[in-house]
């Protein structure tokens, strides 16, 4: 793969060239600051902007488009990354060679036009689009409740200490009701002065081709502006809150999150995943082979990271009378493993696992992408620098990055059903 990096005043491109892919993936992602009501807008303007265009006045008229253009669909990602917000717009296009020529360019018109021009009409977006937008999201803020782990995992989150600003990424439903059309026509223009706008190109193109059509259509509708994002470093010393909520659900769930103290880059980017995986993923982890397999604790359990906010979460499906029992065996496995109980076995298989799943990174066109938007809020290596990381680490330093675990969270969505 062929990478080049174009700087312009107000945006950078950048070209991932390869011939793997039948395709072409295009990518506009802003970072932004952000605040909990900016969260309830950004999921609103996903809709407002992907249900019509200047051009394209429905639903009916978008799904024909798609459809003519070889279902080369527009998805847009809002995504909190610590205390920034991403919000990602993106297309996946056949190559004309497969389709027909000017498949590429007929697409990208139709890309950034949903991005750049808006069915707004006399300030305000279109009125029956826009209370479609509100109803649809509406709907989903009801239906989000009907999802316990989610459920459950967002409101753990919000129990965690002061310094970390974690929120829903879609937002709130009671902050739905707060917005007005006009306020977000303010938001949908704010949200490209303020953000710090990147284009990432994959797959098998003329380089002059693309280079000329996006700078024909953003050189002077985008801004570029610091990018702002910080790691949490975790300063303060955290104490341990719990919570308990009831559902009717025959299943409760647990959460425990733990904050990580004054990480490495080398810790937080080469040794975590090697930790995490002989921690809580997958069914040679300790978590599973010990409280799942051997004491039959749990329906489920793992642990998965927050990279860039230094905590690791464990999430289990539990009967609600084993929660002590199971919170003592998920605090000794740790302990374990800050006393030193990992075989080379066990290293090694976490290591040929995360191999593997970065040379699986290669064979998909969004994860070469979420790679080059990891270098660019983490500073974060190549693949191949990355795997050439992997064979160095060692038993110590796994040790004493369990030794930088302190527990943040206890929260338990109890089921309330007799049949639990």
């Amino acid at each position: 793969m062929k990478y080049k990096k174009y700087e312009y005043d107000n945006y950078t491109v950048h070209l991932l060239k390869t011939d793997k892919f039948k395709s072409v993936f295009v990518s506009l992602m802003l970072i932004n600051d952000f605040d909990r009501v900016s969260l309830t807008k950004a999921s609103l303007l996903r809709r407002l902007l992907t249900y019509s265009t200047e051009k394209l006045k429905d639903q009916t008229e978008v799904t024909k488009k798609v459809y003519d253009l070889y279902n080369s669909e527009i998805y847009v990602s809002n995504n909190i990354h610590n205390n920034v917000l991403t919000t990602d717009f993106s297309i996946e296009i056949l190559e004309d060679k497969y389709t027909e020529d000017g498949l590429l360019k007929n697409a990208l018109e139709y890309f950034f036009d949903t991005i750049f021009m808006p069915n707004i009409i006399y300030g305000k977006f279109e009125e029956k689009n826009y209370n479609l937008a509100v109803k649809n999201l509406n709907d989903y803020y009801n239906r989000e409740r009907e999802n316990k782990d989610t459920y459950a995992f967002n409101r753990a989150c919000e129990l965690l200490d002061e310094e970390h600003l974690r929120y829903n990424p879609s937002g709130y439903k009671d902050d739905l009701q707060k917005i007005t059309n006009e306020s977000m026509v303010d938001y949908y223009n704010d949200l490209f002065k303020n953000a710090d706008s990147n284009i990432f190109v994959i797959g098998s193109f003329d380089e002059t081709e693309i280079l000329d059509i996006i700078n024909n259509r953003v050189s002077k509708k985008l801004f570029k502006n610091n990018n702002n994002f910080i790691l949490n470093d975790n300063k303060k010393e955290c104490k341990i809150n719990e919570s308990t909520d009831v559902e009717e659900n025959n299943q409760s769930n647990l959460i425990m999150i733990y904050k990580m103290y004054n990480l490495t880059k080398r810790e937080r980017n080469v040794i975590l995943p090697i930790f995490n995986r002989i921690f809580g993923v997958g069914n040679n982890s300790k978590l599973f082979k010990d409280i799942r397999e051997e004491k039959s604790l749990v329906y489920d359990i793992r642990s998965t990271t927050a990279r860039d906010e230094g905590l690791i979460i464990v999430q289990a499906g539990i009967d609600y009378k084993n929660k002590d029992e199971i919170i003592k065996s998920v605090t000794r496995v740790l302990d374990d493993m800050k006393n030193a109980n990992i075989t080379q076995n066990e290293l090694e298989d976490s290591k040929k696992f995360r191999k593997l799943i970065l040379k699986q990174f290669e064979d998909d066109n969004e994860s070469i992408l979420y790679l080059k938007i990891n270098s660019i809020l983490f500073k974060s290596d190549d693949l191949d620098k990355m795997e050439k990381e992997l064979e160095t680490v060692k038993l110590d330093e796994i040790v004493s990055l369990a030794n930088k675990l302190k527990l943040n969270v206890v929260y338990i969505l109890k089921g309330d059903k007799n049949n639990e």
